[in-house]
């Protein structure tokens, strides 16, 4: 099985709120999807407005990242918008976008299981992953790919899948933060 990628990204660089070009994920998901022969595409989004109108159109590819800040409260847009279910209108989302695998490449979104819930049912997602602890890009690079890899080898995620993936990255959980006790990724 080939995958299809299609990569969202959004608030970029904390301390310089005006940078819109510092944080670009797409850069790492192109060549690793050109050197894995997977198909890539991304766009850059900075409010809802900009979200909406993407998810308004077929996005032909089989996986969503959600690249950008994220929190608790849902994934942090560039203006400082929050994207979260209950307030993005659903009926801007085309039909042909739903059933796909949805990961937020962002901090903290795994620790709330609600938000997660909420994120899975608004895109009819096969699988969501998610953060629960603050990540380093490049930590959240490696456990993607290592994820993505593994979904190319099995086809469809199970739970035990899951935690296959998680046994094998479980080395790199304090790589990212000491004294860490649970593997960073959740999966619903």
């Amino acid at each position: 099985m080939s995958l299809s990628i299609r990569v969202f990204d959004t608030v970029l660089d904390g301390k310089n709120i005006n940078d819109t070009v510092t944080r670009n994920s797409s850069d790492f998901w192109k060549v690793f999807c050109n050197a894995s022969g997977w198909s890539f595409n991304y766009e850059r989004v900075h409010s809802l407005a900009d979200l909406e109108f993407f998810m308004s159109r077929v996005i032909k590819q089989d996986i969503i990242i959600f690249s950008g800040h994220g929190n608790e409260d849902g994934w942090h847009m560039t203006n400082r918008e929050v994207f979260i279910p209950s307030t993005f209108n659903h009926k801007k989302i085309h039909e042909k976008n739903f059933g796909k695998i949805v990961i937020f490449s962002s901090c903290l979104i795994g620790k709330s299981e609600q938000l997660c819930k909420e994120y899975k049912s608004l895109f009819g997602a096969r699988k969501l992953f998610a953060y629960r602890h603050v990540m380093h890009d490049r930590y959240c690079f490696l456990n993607e790919s290592i994820l993505l890899s593994m979904l190319e080898q099995v086809g469809s995620f199970s739970e035990s899948d899951f935690i296959d993936f998680k046994e094998k990255t479980l080395f790199m959980k304090n790589l990212n933060k000491k004294h860490v006790r649970l593997h960073p990724m959740v999966m619903f």
